[in-house]
């Protein structure tokens, strides 16, 4: 029998669209079960240290003080830094316990050295932090964290208190994405005006190494890094608050010349995302990113390229990476997401050997066309993500209307399981004009779906939703449960098996508009 929704069930799908969004009330500090991941395996991404032997500058040397959260040691650990610099270079120091602080700013030819006993933690008032950032570099070459240790950013301190009173940790008995997005959504603390920014942002820097460190609940998205090159992050381990909203793991925006290679993330937003957008600072195309061998847990998109994407993003490889999730209900919403929504040109891109569980829509493929840029500016596009009213007109309304572009797409041998709607492609039709993602190759891929039965959701027609926030969710439960795509061009299919849901209505695959 089909299970159907009754009539208040209906009215209800009408607020779909709408924002579930806590606006009001004061910080809510209770850490709660299954906030972080009972699945932490750092002993496999973090090793033993030892102090550098030479140009060391230890902090304390300049008045940091440990273990005292009345401390704001900024001041201290930036005269540590400068002097480091202003002395040829070498390693910052950090070591002999907890260190609250505020912003501090690395210079070039700079190392932080965190010692695995050791932390650098956010002072909790949230004021008086500068470019919204606790560790910040701007125009640094040869710079580095590592040392084993831990920088925390108090991330749970800095939202508010969750519609629901507890945490949702069993699958519902019926796949319904419509509750499953409210679910995910009253579990979410949204920001505080106290929120004050992200864990490290690094700007117009080359030669990053950042190695063997532990990066804990930052309030905003983890690391950033805009307009900079010749980065490796690895052996890293990103241990968020899965509830702190905005919290990416790894934000790359117009980063060129990227590896990122076995890192370990647990996080409510993004796992490890490729932006580039011009009300966020860009100004050109990125190229040669290479993630590989990473564990990724998101409440989102383990990975994913979009939603910021005005300039193009281009030659890609994410390889032998797992893509799941724990203890938590939903499961991510998506494992790979490639979009391009706001005018770029995303191509060139390659997901192979990939393992997921957990991961509700497996593969998703957006072109859209949103026009942010048309939108939003810089101060406007990040004011709800710090709990505040957006301010602003658009930074640019045409150049990047209708100009965005997907092709040379290949995602092969792929396993997902527990998956919760289809591999999805949509390209999108606006004002009579058709944009449709071109030359795609799914190849060896094998998908199980969770044993539970599908809410009947059969609609006259799917809406193209070309200017709304992309992901999987958005198309509610299709109507075809393997592939469905849309407004696509040259799609190659090889060695691709999907076991259904059980007692499944849906057809296996649906195209449409696809040549």
């Amino acid at each position: 029998m089909k299970h159907k929704r009754t009539h208040i069930d209906k009215l209800k799908t009408l607020l779909f669209g709408k924002d579930l969004r806590i606006t009001e009330g004061g910080r809510y500090t209770e850490e709660r079960e299954f906030d972080y991941t009972s699945y932490y395996p750092v002993d496999n991404y973090i090793r033993p240290q030892e102090f550098p032997a030479e140009n060391a500058y230890f902090i304390t040397d300049f008045g940091a003080v440990a273990n005292d959260k009345s401390v704001d040691n900024s001041k201290h650990i930036n005269k540590c830094i400068n002097a480091c610099a202003e002395n040829g270079g070498g390693f910052v120091v950090v070591s002999g316990g907890a260190y609250t602080t505020k912003t501090i700013e690395l210079k070039s030819n700079v190392t932080l050295f965190i010692f695995s006993d050791s932390s650098l933690i956010a002072e909790e008032s949230g004021e008086g932090f500068e470019h919204k950032a606790l560790v910040y570099a701007n125009d640094c070459e040869n710079i580095g964290i590592t040392g084993g240790g831990t920088i925390n950013g108090n991330g749970h301190l800095f939202g508010r208190k969750p519609l629901f009173d507890k945490n949702i940790t069993e699958p519902a008995e019926v796949i319904d994405v419509i509750q499953m997005r409210r679910d995910y959504r009253a579990q979410l603390r949204f920001a505080h005006p106290s929120k004050y920014g992200r864990l490290v942002v690094l700007e117009n820097c080359k030669k990053i190494h950042i190695d063997n460190v532990i990066l804990k609940d930052s309030a905003s998205w983890t690391l950033r890094t805009t307009r900079c090159e010749d980065l490796t992050i690895e052996n890293l381990v990103i241990n968020n608050n899965r509830h702190v909203c905005n919290t990416d793991g790894i934000d790359l925006m117009q980063t060129s010349s990227a590896k990122i290679r076995h890192c370990f993330i647990s996080c409510a937003d993004d796992g490890i995302v490729l932006k580039n957008a011009i009300w966020e600072g860009c100004d050109g195309a990125m190229s040669n990113v290479h993630i590989k061998d990473c564990e990724v847990i998101s409440c989102t998109n383990a990975f994913k390229i979009g939603t910021e994407t005005t300039y193009p993003i281009t030659d890609v490889t994410v390889e032998n990476c797992r893509f799941f999730m724990t203890d938590l209900y939903p499961g991510s919403v998506s494992g790979i997401s490639i979009e391009s929504v706001d005018g770029s040109e995303v191509a060139d891109v390659t997901v192979k050997n990939i393992e997921m569980s957990r991961c509700t829509c497996p593969i998703f493929l957006r072109l859209a066309n949103r026009n942010r840029a048309a939108l939003v500016n810089e101060q406007s596009a990040s004011a709800i993500e710090y709990g505040v009213k957006p301010q602003g007109k658009g930074i640019d309304a045409k150049s990047f209307n209708m100009t965005g572009k997907m092709h040379g797409i290949t995602i092969e041998n792929i396993t997902a399981k527990d998956i919760e709607l289809p591999v999805i492609i949509a390209g999108f039709k606006q004002k009579g004009e058709i944009r449709r993602i071109k030359d795609v190759t799914l190849k060896n891929i094998k998908l199980e779906y969770r044993n539970a039965r599908e809410i009947y959701d059969k609609r006259l027609f799917i809406p193209e939703y070309s200017r709304e926030y992309p992901e999987g969710w958005r198309f509610r439960n299709l109507p075809a449960y393997a592939i469905w795509a849309r407004h696509a061009e040259n799609i190659k299919i090889e060695a691709f098996s999907c076991t259904p849901a059980p007692d499944t209505w849906k057809k296996e695959y649906i195209f449409n508009d696809v040549k």
